[in-house]
């Protein structure tokens, strides 16, 4: 039996992160005041793929983005305890989007959380704000390594009438790197993982920007995960049957050493399809042993 499956022993040191878009988590659809459908319940056979590949995967923490409201994110929390994934502790950001949300699960309790739940910005002289905030978290993974997690889900490419998409994600970007500066600043040792839906490329100046300029202290790496067969796409836009890298796990240097290459990964399954139009990306962690109590 897998060790943080419910009833098992724990062992010293590795960590299992899966960063997930799970495709609207939704349980009830969401409605606009006129009663119009924005966004219909997830059907029974795609929340059961999420639950299933989740139990497959067996992470100690998850990163979630497009998670419904709070009794939804009850609802995968118990979905997983039943089938024998027991992540007790979670978190959640409340954002200016009312119906998608980031949220984290966790076998580790949280020892803080700094969420960024509305950051303005301007564009074209008109005040914004990132849709779904910023997730930021220490997840106490023992007692020498406490891991900072930031979580984003930046704008989407479909184009709106009211600003162009990619100057908008680009801002969100930005305002993500400055809150980065800010930590990595005070505490340059402090081991960041980035997480998130950037709904970009990584050449783009989303990515390149986030993740800082080679060399500069502050700089993140993106971890260049792939599946079994080497493909590293992440989703798939039905509408142009388009296949994209825009999920990223990003390190910064204080916790790139405990990055275990080879057990990460981008998860390729048979029916991914069902769950999401996202697959997970899967980081293994070898983290230092807590010290020995006395």
């Amino acid at each position: 039996m897998p060790w943080h499956i419910a009833g098992a022993e724990p062992p010293p040191k590795s960590v299992v992160f899966v960063a997930w878009n799970v495709r609207n988590y939704i349980l009830e659809p969401a409605t606009s005041p006129q009663g119009k459908t924005l966004t219909p319940a997830k059907p029974a056979d795609s929340i059961a793929a999420v639950v299933q590949t989740l139990v497959d995967l067996r992470p100690d923490i998850v990163g979630l983005c497009e998670m419904g409201a709070r009794k939804d994110l009850n609802d995968l929390q118990r979905r997983l305890k039943k089938a024998g994934l027991d992540l007790p502790h979670r978190t959640w950001v409340d954002g200016p989007d009312r119906e998608r949300h980031l949220a984290l699960l966790s076998r580790f309790p949280l020892a803080s959380t700094q969420h960024v739940g509305k950051a303005d910005f301007k564009l074209g002289g008109v005040s914004r704000s990132v849709q779904r905030g910023i997730l930021d978290c220490t997840v106490n993974t023992g007692e020498k390594f406490p891991l900072r997690v930031l979580g984003v889900h930046l704008k989407s490419r479909r184009i709106v009438p009211d600003f162009d998409q990619a100057e908008f994600r680009r801002m969100e970007s930005i305002v993500l790197r400055e809150h980065l500066d800010a930590i990595l600043t005070k505490t340059p040792a402090e081991p960041v993982l980035v997480f998130g839906d950037f709904n970009d490329t990584k050449n783009s100046p989303v990515i390149r920007g986030i993740a800082g300029r080679n060399g500069n202290p502050r700089a993140l790496t993106v971890l260049p995960l792939a599946d079994a067969a080497s493909d590293q796409w992440t989703y798939h836009w039905d509408q142009s049957d388009e296949y994209s890298r825009v999920d990223y796990v990003m390190v910064g240097p204080s916790l790139l050493p405990y990055v275990n290459h080879g057990a990460s990964r981008v998860h390729r399954a048979q029916a991914w399809q069902i769950a999401s139009d996202h697959r997970p990306l899967v980081v293994t962690l070898d983290l230092p042993a807590a010290s020995p109590k006395p």
